[in-house]
């Protein structure tokens, strides 16, 4: 009898697997990497992994001193993570590092060790590379622009820290990756690691606009992007250049995030309006992007690109350069050629029509409706498969 109502056997089927999620020093949830690490946090404590337990998040406070951010980085935060995972976490847990560049936390292989996650968002400063554009006007070569994808020549720290990162990369059960490009990087560089392709997530629903926008007295565009030459906004600056003065008359450019000389220079030369926004908050770039007819994003390379899935949500039209990985947000079919001046002129001049007949600012349903499969819940239940697995 006290065999038949023994229910010790169940437990293995009810209880939740524990996750501890790792990281390095602290970032701010207003950088990239930041950004992502604080919403996979969230949708763990909104219980939207039901089969998981966070049990922890290990991370240290940014140090301000050369000496003792190598400390914590290279020898005392990688402590604290391996002693933790042989401590609290058992061969069915899991620990999840969120981005590529805290890789070197993944601790050595040992006979009941967690399963090891790693988010990797990019490998640019892993592997760099140069994408060589062609830019062309009417069909002729204007010249080769040759653009540089993450660090060519690293200082002698920065190498050895690669270096650690590479092999940390190694150690990984599986490399979740926002993009495939990224995927098929992943599986080039390091075969025998799992590697799968989860698109980031996105709070669709908040983008959306709320309200009824009067149409602007004046074609709005966007650019949002850092100095990076990647984000080619110089490139964005030839394009302006080679528009009808109709266009340049009747327009404003706003460039968010970059304040570089580029910008400036832009600012100075264009023959339209260029509002320069060095820094804005969550609150007045919704409203920015919700506000603007078209968002101009020409970059050489992404790991992910939000800017074009942003904008999309928010109804808002969107040229963008067909180059990995953005590209892969991007709906069938409408990305442009990402040298061909001529193509990003005729493609302005169609949304500018379209704005020039209308009566009010009407989103894109259509974008709208397309940004969805990019939405948080599609992540959470696909990051949840590899929980499970």
């Amino acid at each position: 009898m006290d065999t038949l109502f023994n229910m010790d056997w169940l437990l293995p089927l009810v209880m939740s697997r524990k996750i501890c999620l790792a990281r390095g020093g602290t970032l701010t949830r207003f950088s990239g990497i930041g950004s992502a690490h604080h919403s996979l946090l969230n949708h763990h404590k909104s219980g939207d992994f039901p089969d998981t337990e966070l049990i922890s998040v290990l991370e240290y406070p940014e140090q301000k001193g050369a000496f003792g951010k190598i400390r914590h980085r290279w020898i005392k935060h990688p402590k604290t993570v391996k002693k933790f995972c042989k401590e609290s976490l058992g061969s069915d847990d899991i620990l999840h590092i969120t981005d590529q560049e805290q890789a070197h936390l993944v601790p050595p292989k040992y006979q009941g060790r967690p399963k090891v996650l790693v988010t990797v968002h990019d490998l640019f400063h892993m592997y760099p590379y140069q994408e060589t554009i062609s830019v062309t006007l009417d069909g002729k070569e204007q010249y080769q622009q040759m653009i540089t994808v993450g660090d060519q020549k690293p200082g002698l720290v920065r190498k050895y820290d690669l270096k650690k990162l590479i092999s940390g990369l190694s150690r990984a059960d599986v490399l979740i990756c926002d993009s495939e490009f990224t995927r098929r990087v992943c599986k080039e560089k390091f075969p025998n690691v799992e590697a799968v392709t989860i698109p980031l997530g996105l709070d669709s629903g908040k983008y959306i606009p709320k309200t009824e926008y009067p149409k602007n007295s004046k074609f709005e565009m966007l650019f949002v992007g850092s100095a990076d030459p990647r984000k080619r906004l110089n490139f964005v600056a030839e394009i302006l250049g080679a528009c009808d003065s109709k266009i340049k008359e009747n327009s404003v450019f706003h460039i968010v995030g970059d304040r570089s000389s580029t910008a400036d220079k832009i600012s100075e030369t264009l023959e339209l309006d260029v509002i320069i926004h060095q820094s804005m908050d969550d609150e007045q770039l919704m409203e920015l992007r919700q506000k603007c007819n078209l968002l101009l994003f020409p970059s050489a390379a992404e790991g992910y690109g939000y800017p074009p899935i942003e904008s999309m949500a928010s109804g808002c039209p969107v040229l963008c350069a067909n180059l990995p990985a953005h590209n892969e947000l991007m709906p069938e079919n409408s990305c442009l050629p990402p040298g061909d001046i001529s193509a990003w002129v005729d493609a302005i001049n169609s949304n500018f029509d379209l704005w020039q007949g209308r009566d009010s600012k009407i989103p894109n349903q259509e974008l709208i409706e397309y940004s969805k499969r990019f939405s948080s819940e599609v992540f959470v239940k696909k990051l949840n498969q590899i929980y499970n697995i």
